[in-house]
């Protein structure tokens, strides 16, 4: 009997029996979907990190080759472990192989880099790339085994290219034509009871006759027959479930998909498509908890494979559910409202009419008397607070203005006693002894200056005791200005006038007994240190707060 008529009568047997089948597991999805979960939540620890650990000792068994053919098979083991897992590292380890084989010179093993590049290529988008590479292998050299996996790497190739061109029927036609060659390669050189054998069988049938319900069938006698490993499962559950979406059948798409995901997820696989189809059949339904985590899931394997084609498809849905997500979060928060609203008018209304039967109109009219006086009194409290805040701010600018005066008057003082030594010296030029005694016996210049500096250091402290550590925040670190006991540094007190409102610097330069030269000196060298803006700087001072 043919290969063909077996897989019938298979067919017509399972097919018999898929209603009951079908009815078993929709009341399965819940329990397929909580195994989903599990695996998610454990996927780093019981698959990730072993595979990580695995690729880790490949990867010193690399380095440690002594020969061009143990690096050559340490990167074919490479690039296998990191096919379907990682693209980027996948493409390195494809050079690498083609390099070590041409240093070689070894014919069958450039062969087997090119089929290892080619299918990185097909997997990642880089159809072009990939169609060059297949054009330079030479599959007679490959050994039987290799040369039936070339030929279903080409045909790989040609259905992703046919899915990229839908739309444009003569392209499509021909990259169906060339998937139907390839195939057919597969059946002529491959043994009936290969994996690759059967797997070729089903794609050759989905193209030429097989219905959507064939194709389920067949993929589950794949799996029954061959006991597949996780990678392969996940495939053809994949398949199975994109079936029973296109037959209008979502429990029974969404039971198989899950059954993808797990494999998926326990072969170590991120090109994958059967997570983002789960989720967007559970969006459909309404489940956009579970739809949003298995997007997320499939947005993360797809960013760690780098895997050009799925973000894309990723992408154009996630906003749809993501917006869903977020239209039923408001809603539940609205019903949340309105229902505490309602509740709590409801409460209010117990009180109101339990307290007005019980007080009845005289606790009433004591409730009024009482909120009066309380209001009136409030009143009163203002009024008086309103005063001292008043009173307040008035002694606040009495005190700035008595600071202001006792600098004029201290100023006045330095000025008399320099105009005093001006005339001494003129009495002294004109051998005028007697009045030069006098004058000079009225002098305390330096004493005077310090008496000054000191009231004026104290009163401004007093009234901005927070001064310096606000300039030394607007500093660089460790190059702020501190206090000598009480006594501000001369470049402090300049600052300290603007910040009572003398900006002048002439007036500034009267204040502090300086030139107006020497004063400029003083603020370029605090604007030299400053960690702001040197423009901002006089502006930053000024707004020191008034504690």
């Amino acid at each position: 009997m043919k290969p063909w008529a077996v897989y019938m009568s298979i067919f017509v047997l399972l097919l018999s029996l898929l209603p009951a089948v079908a009815a078993a597991r929709g009341s399965g999805i819940d329990s397929i979907l909580r195994v989903l979960d599990s695996e998610i939540d454990h996927a780093q620890v019981e698959y990730v990190n072993p595979k990580e650990a695995f690729i880790d000792r490949l990867r010193s068994r690399y380095a440690m080759a002594a020969t061009d053919a143990a690096r050559f098979d340490a990167c074919h083991e490479l690039f296998e472990e990191y096919r379907f897992y990682q693209s980027d590292s996948a493409y390195v380890y494809a050079r690498r192989m083609e390099s070590v084989a041409e240093a070689m010179a070894d014919t069958l093993r450039v062969m087997q880099a090119r089929c290892s590049l080619m299918g990185y290529f097909a997997v990642t988008g880089f159809f072009h790339e990939a169609v060059n590479v297949a054009k330079r292998v030479d599959a007679s050299v490959l050994p039987e085994s290799e040369r039936v996996d070339y030929y279903m790497l080409v045909a790989k190739l040609n259905q992703n290219m046919e899915s990229f061109a839908y739309g444009a029927p003569d392209l499509y036609s021909a990259y169906v034509g060339e998937r139907r060659k390839y195939y057919r390669k597969v059946l002529d050189n491959a043994d009936s009871t290969d994996y690759r054998y059967a797997e070729a069988l089903l794609e050759l049938g989905r193209l030429e006759s097989y219905s959507l319900e064939q194709t389920i069938t067949h993929c589950k006698d794949i799996i029954e027959r061959f006991n597949p490993d996780n990678h392969q499962k996940a495939i053809n559950y994949s398949t199975i479930g994109r079936s029973y979406m296109d037959l209008g059948k979502p429990d029974s798409a969404m039971f198989f998909l899950a059954l993808s995901a797990i494999h998926d997820i326990r072969s170590n696989t991120r090109e994958t498509t059967a997570a983002k189809d789960l989720a967007t059949l559970m969006y459909e339904k309404g489940a956009l908890e579970r739809s949003g985590r298995y997007l997320h899931v499939a947005a993360a394997d797809a960013n760690a494979y780098n895997s050009r084609l799925r973000k894309l498809e990723i992408n154009s849905i996630m906003p749809l559910i993501e917006n869903a997500r977020h239209t039923r979060l408001t809603e539940q928060r609205m019903i949340l409202v309105v229902a505490s609203a309602i509740f709590a008018a409801m409460l209010a209304a117990m009180f109101f009419l339990f307290f007005k039967l019980k007080k009845r109109n005289e606790s009433l009219t004591e409730s009024h008397r009482e909120i009066r006086e309380k209001t009136e009194a409030l009143e009163e409290s203002n009024v008086a607070l309103a005063d001292l805040n008043t009173r307040l701010r008035e002694a606040t600018e009495i005190k700035d203005q008595y600071i202001i005066q006792s600098l004029y008057s201290n100023s006045d003082f330095v000025n008399e006693v320099e105009e005093k030594t001006r005339r001494a010296l003129l009495k002294l030029k004109g051998k005028q002894y007697g009045e030069l005694s006098s004058i000079l016996s009225d002098m305390g210049v330096r004493r005077e200056q310090a008496r000054m500096y000191a009231s004026f250091d104290s009163a401004f402290l007093k009234l901005f005791p927070n001064f310096i550590d606000e300039f030394n925040k607007l500093m660089r670190p460790g190059e702020g200005i501190s206090l000598s006991g009480d006594k501000l540094p001369t470049e402090a007190r300049v600052f300290a006038l603007m910040r009572l409102g003398i900006t002048g610097t002439a007036d500034i330069a009267q204040y502090l007994c300086l030139s107006v030269n020497t004063v400029y000196v003083y603020k370029a060298k605090v604007k030299s240190r400053a960690a702001i803006d040197k423009n901002s700087f006089d502006a930053a001072v000024m707004s020191i707060p008034k504690p």
